[in-house]
């Protein structure tokens, strides 16, 4: 059986609060989640780890994957 992880467990994977990975969806900053079941979305583990492996460095000088405002 396949296990996608809610937006809560994405958040608690790779270190951040759950407001801000909400913030990170509308922005379309998270990768695609892999199911959508009714209003709710889920990603594969593998692919929340390529997410956090592929982003910069953390600070404000180091952020570039942010859409300007």
């Amino acid at each position: 059986m396949v296990r996608y992880l809610t937006l809560h467990e994405f958040a608690d994977r790779v270190g951040i609060a759950y407001n801000t990975a909400k913030g990170y969806l509308r922005k379309g900053v998270l990768p695609q989640a892999d199911a959508e079941i009714g209003p709710k979305l889920g990603w594969l583990p593998e692919t929340v780890d390529e997410w956090m492996a592929s982003r910069p460095g953390r600070g404000r000088w180091g952020r570039d994957d942010l859409p300007p405002r």
